[in-house]
């Protein structure tokens, strides 16, 4: 399950996680559940598309995220889905109805990983954000998104300091392909300047 707030590069990440798994030999596959921002569900499927993934896509209108979960088991059995990957709804700020919704479908899903998208960019911003998705849902790691900026680390450290969970995937720019497991210690070498 993917959480994050809206610009943190949800949808994105989700594709880039989906082509990561795939490329390590899983068939994973994308839930459309961002219900509120209207080009969510079709970014998602366009980027499903250029990599090879399929996609959920609720029915024009749906508003319910619970009624998209109840899709998923028998789309995850015609499609030999391994892996589901949830991209779901974020807003500006950390508002209690985003929050409640995202509680109730992780509920509903009980996924094996809770993950926070985090802006790297935003910098300290982005600690209150892990701190209030954390007490939240219980995150089980971090996604750093953005990471293409030298001193965009800081974060980073605050981060995992903050949550006491892993960051475990960086992107690292635009395309689809620029996804990599984060390593703690690269991070820690740019920021003291070790290249």
């Amino acid at each position: 399950l993917m959480a994050g707030l809206n610009g943190a590069g949800k949808t994105t990440t989700s594709a880039k996680l989906a082509l990561y798994l795939k490329n390590q030999g899983f068939r994973p596959g994308l839930v459309a559940c961002d219900l509120v921002r209207p080009a969510a569900i079709e970014q998602l499927a366009v980027l499903g598309a250029q990599i090879g993934v399929p996609v959920l896509r609720p029915e024009a209108g749906e508003t319910d995220v619970l009624r998209v979960a109840s899709l998923v088991p028998a789309w995850e059995t015609e499609n030999k889905i391994t892996i589901t990957i949830y991209d779901s709804a974020g807003r500006q700020e950390i508002d209690t109805e985003l929050v409640r919704e995202l509680v109730r479908l992780r509920d509903v899903v009980t996924p094996s990983e809770v993950l926070l998208v985090c802006d790297a960019a935003t910098g300290q911003q982005a600690v209150s954000v892990a701190e209030h998705f954390h007490s939240a849902l219980g995150l089980s790691g971090l996604i750093l998104t953005k990471l293409d900026g030298d001193a965009r680390g800081g974060a980073a450290l605050s981060l995992r300091q903050t949550t006491g969970r892993p960051i475990k995937f960086a992107g690292t720019g635009e395309k689809l392909e620029n996804f990599e497991p984060f390593f703690p210690d690269r991070m820690a070498g740019r920021i003291l300047g070790m290249g």
